[in-house]
């Protein structure tokens, strides 16, 4: 399972929306397909609030989303809240660059992935998912100069097929 720190996620992903909201919906986004892929369980945790998000709006299959609210000092104490409590904590991958949350996480069992390791990862999937897909037979019109040589000498299907035919011996 991967337990994620968002706002230091969000921090190193280059190719996010400016606005601060459209960027974690993104985050979660790209977060719900790395799950898909590596059939792996996410917990996000952001700092604060939603604000006009709830953490059911963000929710995705495989992926869940925390806010740590008033009641927390951040994201990083959650985290680390839930890795000291975790049953088998050497099952968890955390992603944060922060230092002081990576080596308690370390101390705790738990494995400890760079922010900037997962979002080279999740840029990745974005531009894959940005590249129109290749089809592998030729769009209609699309035609090389080749086929265009082709065609010439043919002519017309339907008259070229009947060609064949007439050639043909009963």
């Amino acid at each position: 399972m991967y337990v994620v720190d968002g706002n230091n996620l969000l921090h190193q992903m280059s190719d996010l929306p400016g606005d601060f909201d459209r960027a974690r919906e993104r985050l979660v986004e790209l977060l719900a397909e790395l799950a898909r892929r590596e059939t792996q369980d996410v917990r996000l945790y952001f700092d604060g609030t939603g604000g006009l998000l709830r953490a059911t709006d963000l929710a995705r299959p495989r992926l869940r989303v925390f806010f740590a609210g008033a009641e927390r000092e951040s994201a990083d104490r959650a985290i680390l809240e839930y890795v000291e409590q975790a049953d088998e904590p050497r099952k968890l991958k955390v992603v944060s660059s922060d230092s002081d949350v990576a080596k308690a996480c370390r101390l705790s069992g738990a494995k400890v992935v760079s922010s900037q390791a997962v979002a080279r990862k999740l840029e990745d999937f974005d531009s894959k998912q940005a590249a129109p897909p290749r089809s592998e037979k030729p769009q209609r019109g699309a035609v090389g100069d080749l086929e265009r040589k082709m065609l010439e000498e043919v002519g017309d299907f339907g008259d070229f097929t009947r060609d064949i035919e007439d050639g043909l011996p009963d």
